[in-house]
């Protein structure tokens, strides 16, 4: 009784961690300068004559703001961070099932039917309470661990995106094709995991599946959750200043992350 108490007790602490480790190295990303010649710019003369205008605050207005033009650059940098939150996704799959003290198995699969992949399988099976690995051996964590592992790729987009969107709420307006390029890489494959579930499409040892199959989630409860984070993040993109948007996100995100300690 005492060693499955302490098992039990190291897998919630190694998931604490785990989602710790995927804070601090998931973001790590430069800021973009502006060019030099920009920041060297010096400031308009203060007698500068402004034409004359019927309406006097018209020449005062600031400039409606707008999104950076797109570039060949921008779209090359928007590209390195989505292939960055790919690999952050997997990465965080394997220091989960690090963490948890198991060895992961890779597995070829196809996404959508047709699309050539790969996943990092934990090959730990559960009945009951009781789970073993591949090799036979007994899974301490349990079922909570195996629910770490198996929803680590989901619950690191989701703690990335909030990253994102609390340093940066105003994204959209500024030059970092980086951080949007991972923004739009974790949103879009929550939604693709989770119409590919729905649909029957998602493989075998997909997240979803594997979530539901091995984890013990409800398999509908946190599909639609996944869905809801994913629409609130692209939501929170567009509209920056609607705070209750981002609370109610971040309620959401920690309550996938719960349901570990719930079990």
């Amino acid at each position: 009784m005492k060693r499955n108490l302490q098992a039990e007790l190291r897998s919630r602490l190694a998931a604490l961690v785990f989602l710790a480790a995927a804070l601090a190295a998931g973001l790590t990303v430069a800021e973009e300068r502006p060019p030099p010649e920009a920041r060297q710019a010096s400031p308009p003369p203060a007698a500068t004559a402004l034409p004359a205008s019927p309406d006097p605050r018209a020449a005062t207005a600031p400039p409606e703001a707008t999104p950076p033009r797109f570039t060949w650059r921008s779209a090359a940098i928007f590209a390195g961070g989505a292939v960055t939150a790919l690999a952050a996704h997997e990465s965080c799959h394997l220091i989960a099932n690090l963490a948890m003290g198991n060895r992961p198995g890779f597995q070829s699969v196809t996404f959508l039917g047709f699309i050539p992949y790969f996943a990092i399988v934990p090959s730990i099976h559960c009945r009951g309470e009781n789970c073993t690995k591949s090799n036979g051996e007994n899974f301490g964590p349990g079922r909570p661990g195996l629910y770490t592992i198996v929803s680590a790729g989901i619950q690191c987009q989701q703690y990335e995106d909030e990253v994102i969107l609390t340093w940066r709420p105003g994204l959209r307006m500024d030059n970092a094709p980086f951080r949007k390029g991972m923004l739009a890489f974790n949103t879009l494959i929550s939604i693709g995991y989770v119409l590919a579930n729905w649909t029957g499409a998602e493989p075998t040892d997909g997240d979803i599946r594997g979530i539901h199959r091995d984890g013990g989630a409800p398999r509908l409860l946190l599909s639609s959750m996944i869905l809801g984070i994913a629409a609130v993040d692209i939501a929170r993109y567009y509209y920056p200043h609607a705070r209750w948007l981002a609370w109610i996100n971040r309620v959401a995100k920690l309550s996938v992350t719960g349901i570990a300690f719930a079990m």
